[in-house]
């Protein structure tokens, strides 16, 4: 049994903005991954990545300050509502929609790097706490991800080494298999996902995940320590980002991200400031401008008081 009926992939795809040729984009995108599997999977990454923002309003902009990571929580919050969700949320919901489209697809855990959570550069890692889905196609193994911010895949990457693959220009990706600094027995070795910001700059490491399936009950944990530890970043500030689609709409080129008082673009490499927020009324208006996100007024109450608050 699919996870989401036929009239809800209908709908996530309406959502995401997939063409619709014939009687209905469920149909057409059917078509499609019959003749060319990669080729629409990288679309509906691409196009789920420059439709559903990215972020941690649930945190913030609620009277409950929770995640939930239901399937059909997560596809009212993201589908009906229009609003973001972080990795659990993001991830979650294109790997039930990939596995209702037919795909096969499992998710593992991941760690996110100092590097990326905390600027320094020091090799080492977080605890778990990310989602990774795992796609096959054919004999071949991807890396997919919907769920990581700013530097998060924007297509699909094969479980190989030092492939690079391009990722929003001037930036590239690549995975690699090494050891961690922190394992005992250095024989294991895992992916850990890179980034760098153009072809002469250093790689930096983001993620690192094994291929080992994780259970929902495994995400269940990482997902309540995520959003209820006091020490989580996520549970002290509030961030919201898109990534941004091309005009021919085969590439993303771009982001916009609203973090602390300001709401950033960046393009081709280059970023500009397209909105300072003063107060809480100019972040919940930006949030429906650039983002579609519309709160109820019980939600947007639901940040008072909290140290996220612009005050």
């Amino acid at each position: 049994m699919a996870p989401y009926t036929a009239d809800q992939l209908e709908t996530y795809l309406e959502r995401i903005s997939y063409p619709a040729f014939g009687d209905t984009r469920v149909q057409n995108v059917q078509v499609h991954k019959e003749a060319d599997p990669l080729g629409t999977l990288s679309e509906l990454q691409r196009r789920h990545l420059c439709s559903i923002p990215w972020g941690n309003s649930g945190l913030h902009y609620t009277q409950h300050h929770t995640i939930s990571i239901h399937p059909q929580v997560i596809y009212d919050k993201l589908i009906h509502r229009k609003l973001d969700g972080y990795c659990m949320e993001n991830s979650n919901l294109f790997y039930l929609i990939l596995q209702s489209l037919g795909y096969q697809v499992y998710a593992t855990g991941g760690r996110v790097s100092h590097a990326v959570a905390t600027g320094r550069n020091d090799g080492l890692f977080l605890a778990i706490g990310h989602m990774i889905l795992i796609v096959t196609i054919g004999n071949e193994k991807y890396m997919v991800d919907v769920g990581f911010g700013n530097n998060c895949a924007t297509r699909p990457i094969p479980l190989k080494e030092n492939i690079i693959v391009p990722h929003i220009a001037p930036s590239e990706s690549r995975l690699v298999k090494e050891s961690l600094l922190e394992f005992t027995d250095k024989t294991q070795k895992i992916w850990i996902y890179q980034t760098r910001y153009n072809p002469e700059s250093e790689w930096m490491a983001n993620i690192c995940f094994s291929e080992v399936e994780f259970l929902p009950q495994d995400f269940g944990v990482m997902n309540f320590s995520v959003s209820r530890n006091p020490a989580s970043w996520f549970t002290q500030t509030f961030v919201c980002m898109k990534m941004i689609m091309s005009e021919d709409e085969k590439e993303i080129e771009g982001q916009c991200v609203m973090s602390g008082r300001e709401v950033k673009r960046r393009v081709c490499g280059k970023s500009e400031v397209v909105e300072k927020l003063e107060s809480e009324e100019d972040r919940v208006r930006a949030l429906g401008k650039w983002f579609g996100m519309h709160l109820r007024e019980d939600e947007v109450q639901g940040i008072r008081g909290m140290a996220s608050m612009i005050k």
